[in-house]
């Protein structure tokens, strides 16, 4: 992990940044399940889940993030993924820390963020997407999340 990046503040519309869409303020913890080390973040139309990769792959290290985006539930239509974090990787998305990964200076540089990775996560102050950038707009394959305490409490517990 890198430590130093430049931090760019991103161009904004009604104080959220442009590639962030407004309903991530709606997101909130579904399920914290600490035993198993499974955290469920999810709105009207989101979700995320957060799981410990070791229990499905032994020899598997970090954390897996899954994330869904449901466009028209009626017919199924939806985007998803899934995206490996190591433990920095993960406390760096959610606020935990301000590092970033490697080769992440132009997603900051052309998005403006304080913390970003690409393929996984784009961070400015508490408005973090997940796994890029967006329009802001309805339609984008990512996720917002507006990160209040405590969904970042949970993070942290769950990286404890």
């Amino acid at each position: 992990m890198k430590t130093t990046v430049q931090r760019r503040d991103p161009e904004t519309r009604l104080g959220f940044p442009i590639w962030y869409h407004h309903h991530g303020g709606k997101m909130s913890i579904e399920l914290f399940d600490q035993k198993n080390k499974v955290l469920i973040i999810g709105g009207n139309a989101a979700k995320i889940i957060l799981q410990k990769a070791s229990p499905m792959f032994p020899n598997m290290k970090g954390w897996f993030v899954d994330w869904l985006v449901i466009y028209f539930k009626p017919c199924h239509e939806k985007a998803c993924g899934r995206s490996r974090f190591n433990k920095e990787t993960l406390a760096a998305a959610f606020g935990l820390s301000e590092s970033s990964g490697e080769n992440s200076d132009w997603l900051i540089k052309r998005f403006g963020a304080d913390s970003a990775e690409q393929g996984k996560y784009i961070r400015w102050e508490n408005f973090l997407n997940i796994p890029c950038p967006g329009t802001g707009n309805d339609g984008d394959p990512n996720v917002s999340i507006y990160l209040n305490d405590e969904i970042r409490n949970a993070v942290r517990r769950l990286l404890a």
